[in-house]
């Protein structure tokens, strides 16, 4: 233990100390009195009356004058290096002392040295309730009683150490500070003087007052427990080291099927499968007698034959530090074992039928890692599965950086971010809790796929989510038709242009909107002048050919917000949101020269007649439409090839 650092100031480094050899102190004092004496007989010379007698003793007198200052002189400094000595024999003393206290005040026990004569505590730490000694006595301690302990059903430690001269441990009745009686096991171990009496004693005590309850408990209850054992569901026995049965409860037996006779010829080899009694033999091993093995599994085969697979815990007993059985306690197991072999026949079916979907399929877990990415997968995209599986690389095949696919906003419950990734997304129709989304890709596996996505969550017992399995469908051919159905229903085939049905959709939709938000929208409508000449004198098919030029300068000419439509034979419509009526009659102005400019192939130059007009906040589509169609009766009235606003 370090000292502390006062400890460390009281005792400081001897220094070296140069002592003076006898001799020649001893002859240094005699030259001193020597010289001494001729100056006393020096004196004396000044003295001649002086009668010898008083001569001689004066002569002593001063000479012991001389001789007592000399002697403490000389003896001074050895008696200062004695007395420093004693000084620091005595710090070093109190310095170990506080050493030694401080070490049995950390002892969580209680400890103390007992003399054997008079039972006075010498010392005494902490934890036994003071460091006072006084004249305290073991008895006045421990029993608050003023007489020794005479022994009886507990002898007193002290006794027995002083009859046998060795350490003892005894249980005693003691008393704690609080006076309750306490059961404590007291180790007594003695201390001799020179001629081997004992003199003290060290004592020692734990408090095993629990201890012996739960003895005494378990005691009491012991049959009870083997009632407990007996109606346990448990198959639990108890084997001596040669693996013979000390003892088996009911449900061993009832598993089992053998009687108590039987039982008492039976070894544990006698009940194990053969590969069971390999892995047995090393559990009655030497080296497996000193740990507990957990979760140990097992065939036990029943009188009968039946095989029954258990788990258990084998723990070796063991008294005074040797072992003296075997203890196993085993769970039957074989409805589980055959429920998970089951799982797994299952888990492999549903792998392969992942594996080799005609669906695209891959699967994320809960970390975001794919575990499965099945053949059909890899032929869409072109990526083998050893290169993905147990990655995050699972976006590699449809984007050109790294960002979240559907599985991934579904596990991490992301559906408020959809928008943010995906245009066009759902929950699925026919598939709990799964998202839906789709969409045109450029580059998946070296081709522009329009790919279909679903989402669904998996769920293990608990509602944990676990993973995330991803479908995919490529129907690129199936939307290019869906696609050219479409622009077959809302275009017109000769010229491009909005056809009238899919006109009259927008014109509904803009003078809703202008009425709502209050914001102006214009209507052009103009037809060929002498269309129908054009037909009579050159046929359908240069008339067709005047129809898709004049669509596409009006096409070309337009505001990429205006809509161009076909309105029906050689009439056309301009719908202009948010322009007023001048900047419709500016556009219509506008066209009608670039249409009289134009050279056409065959006709070389034609003309067309506009009618424009505004929206009104009383308007309805059809007077809307009908006001435009004013217009341009008017402009055909007027001569043709004008702009006539209504």
């Amino acid at each position: 233990m370090d000292n502390s650092v006062a400890e460390k100031k009281d005792v400081a480094p001897d220094k070296p100390v140069v002592r003076k050899s006898p001799l020649r102190i001893f002859a240094i004092a005699l030259a001193l009195l020597f010289l001494g004496e001729l100056g006393i007989m020096r004196i004396l010379a000044f003295f001649p009356s002086l009668p010898p007698p008083a001569a001689a003793f004066l002569d002593g007198v001063l000479l012991a004058c001389l001789a007592l200052p000399l002697w403490f002189f000389l003896s001074y400094r050895p008696m200062r290096e004695k007395t420093e000595e004693c000084n620091r024999e005595r710090q070093e003393i109190a310095r170990q002392n506080r050493l030694l206290h401080t070490v049995l005040d950390a002892i969580p026990f209680p400890f103390c040295v007992i003399d054997a004569k008079d039972y006075r505590v010498k010392i005494i730490n902490k934890a036994a309730g003071t460091n006072d000694t006084g004249d305290l006595t073991c008895h006045v301690l421990s029993h608050k009683s003023a007489m020794p302990c005479s022994g009886g059903e507990h002898p007193c430690p002290m006794l027995e150490v002083k009859k046998t001269g060795k350490p003892v441990i005894l249980e005693h009745l003691h008393y704690n500070q609080r006076g309750a009686q306490r059961v404590v096991e007291v180790h007594g171990y003695p201390i001799f003087d020179e001629t081997g009496n004992v003199v003290q004693m060290i004592e020692s005590s734990i408090d095993i007052t629990q201890r012996k309850l739960a003895e005494d408990g378990l005691r009491r209850s012991e049959a009870g427990l083997q009632d407990f054992l007996d109606h346990a569901n448990d198959l639990i026995q108890i084997l001596d080291l040669k693996g013979r049965f000390l003892y088996v409860n009911r449900a061993w037996q009832l598993a089992l099927g053998y009687s108590e006779a039987e039982i008492g010829s039976l070894t544990i080899h006698d009940i194990l499968s053969q590969d069971s009694r390999e892995s047995s033999m090393e559990l009655f091993s030497p080296s497996s007698r000193s740990s507990q093995v957990v979760g140990h599994e097992l065939v036990f085969v029943a009188k009968n034959g039946k095989a029954i697979i258990v788990e258990g815990n084998i723990t070796t007993q063991m008294e005074e530090g040797a072992p003296v059985a075997v203890r196993g306690t085993f769970r039957d197991i074989t409805k589980r074992k055959q429920l998970e072999e089951q799982f797994l026949e299952q888990k492999n079916i549903t792998e392969k039928m992942i594996k080799f979907s005609a669906v695209p399929i891959f699967v994320l877990d809960k970390n975001h890692l794919v575990t499965n990415w099945n053949k059909a997968c890899e032929k869409m995209t072109g990526i083998r599965a050893q290169k993905i599986v147990g990655t995050s690389d699972h976006w590699r095949p449809f984007y050109p950086s790294k960002r979240a696919c559907l599985a991934d906003l579904v596990l991490d419950g992301a559906y408020d971010s959809f928008p943010r990734f995906y245009e066009a997304f759902d929950t699925s129709t026919f598939l709990h809790d799964g998202v839906h989304s789709e969409g045109w890709f450029d580059n998946v596996g070296g081709k522009k796929r329009y790919l279909l996505f679903d989402a669904v969550p998996i769920y293990n017992r608990a509602k944990e989510l676990v993973a995330v399995i991803e479908t995919l469908q490529d129907i690129s051919e199936r939307k290019k038709l869906e696609d050219a159905l479409a622009r077959l229903a809302t275009t017109d085939a000769l010229t491009g242009l909005c056809n009238r049905h899919r006109f009259n959709a927008l014109l509904e939709q803009e003078v809703a909107r202008a009425r709502r938000y209050h914001t102006p929208l214009s209507l052009i409508m103009f037809d060929l002048d002498y269309f129908k000449n054009i037909n009579d004198t050159y046929g359908h098919a240069v008339g067709d050919q005047v129809l898709q030029a004049v669509a596409n300068v009006i096409r070309e000419n337009v505001r990429a917000t205006d809509w161009v439509g076909r309105w029906g034979g050689e009439e056309f419509m301009v719908l202009c949101p948010e322009a007023t009526e001048p900047d419709a009659a500016f556009t219509a102005e506008k066209l009608r020269r670039l249409v009289e400019s134009h050279i056409f192939e065959t006709v070389k130059t034609i003309t067309i007649s506009c009618g424009v007009t505004r929206f009104k906040a009383y308007d309805s589509v059809d007077t809307f439409v009908r006001r435009a169609d004013d217009g341009l009766y008017r402009a055909k009235d007027k001569g043709r090839n004008i702009v006539e606003i209504v």
